[in-house]
């Protein structure tokens, strides 16, 4: 595995959503908000819930298999969901937006492979997608 770079995560909200318009975000602004994906994803959001589901007022999230799927459901009003920013970029829409999550850490992105592949090409495309950020 090879470290290629690092990118901010950010949340996706409605476009009619109270906090739209700020650009940056804590994680501390999220935590009464339902967030539409694994709480293992975020563990910074999920550990600052744990007196919420110690009441049970956490409800589980819907199953969803792609980003499209998730940003209709944010878009609907269901909940947020917490993105790299490159992918809130890439699926932009005109009824969400996003907002940098200040104080919590990056998404590593890394470019991986069967190690018992020994191929030329595999590294070549290795050393290439290292110098291009």
């Amino acid at each position: 595995m090879m470290p290629l770079f690092s990118e901010p995560r950010v949340a996706v909200l409605p476009i009619d959503h109270r906090l739209t318009g700020k650009e940056s975000l804590g994680i501390s602004d999220l935590a009464e908000e339902h967030l539409l994906q694994d709480p293992d994803a975020v563990p910074e959001w999920r550990d600052i819930t744990q007196e919420m589901r110690a009441r049970g007022s956490l409800r589980p999230p819907p199953f969803m298999r792609t980003v499209e799927e998730k940003l209709e459901h944010v878009a609907a009003g269901h909940g947020i969901v917490v993105l790299p920013e490159s992918t809130a970029t890439f699926y932009r829409r005109p009824d969400v937006t996003h907002a940098t999550i200040s104080d919590i850490g990056p998404n590593q992105v890394n470019l991986a492979w069967d190690a018992s592949r020994r191929s030329r090409l595999i590294h070549e495309f290795a050393e290439l997608a290292s110098e291009h950020e």
